[in-house]
């Protein structure tokens, strides 16, 4: 991953905001990818490791999606995981700017992992992979999109961000968690 680290820290688009350098992609042995919005400042950025805090431990968003992934038998150790944005966004106004300077870095990430299916966590990496302005994010959440990236064909399918301030981050999730697995065991081995 140098080429990513250093198209990261050469990266200005955005300003000069903490950037998501080391471990800017969770490597697992799932089908799929999770990809998040942005890290969040009391996490990754500083504990090198997705939905953790600096203690080794889960954080709220975390637990919520080891209890989804749990119902398909794996866990969090077990998926792929980046961020749209590979920089600290504290203002939800530049999501979508910054998902848009970000998504070469992204492209290049999705290159190189053996996932054919794409979870989006939230409104701004759907879209931008969709190349779509979605009007209403809970519209296209469960729903199988084909996409192709570069030379490669994925199915994505948005779900709800885990959070524990979001209502429907666990029980709207729950159903298409099962959709995930089903499509797991038609098409690949875990």
């Amino acid at each position: 991953m140098d080429k990513i680290t250093k198209l990261i820290n050469n990266c200005n688009k955005c300003g000069n905001l903490p950037k998501l350098t080391k471990n800017s992609l969770q490597t697992g042995k799932t089908p799929f990818i999770i990809i998040g919005e942005s890290p969040a400042k009391d996490g990754w950025l500083k504990s090198y490791k997705a939905f953790y805090n600096t203690d080794g431990k889960l954080q709220a968003s975390g637990r919520i999606l080891e209890k989804l992934l749990n119902t398909i038998n794996l866990n969090i150790s077990d998926i792929y995981f980046t961020e749209m944005c590979k920089c600290l966004i504290t203002d939800r106004k530049q999501l979508e700017k910054c998902s848009k300077n970000c998504f070469p870095i992204l492209t290049e990430q999705l290159k190189n992992i053996p996932c054919n299916i794409i979870l989006t966590m939230g409104l701004h990496p759907t879209q931008i992979l969709l190349n779509e302005n979605i009007k209403k994010f809970s519209d296209y959440v469960g729903k199988q999109f084909n996409i192709k990236i570069g030379e490669k064909n994925f199915i994505l399918i948005p779900i709800y961000h885990p959070s524990p301030l979001n209502p429907k981050g666990y029980k709207d999730n729950l159903p298409i968690f099962k959709k995930i697995n089903e499509i797991i065991k038609e098409n690949y081995e875990v």
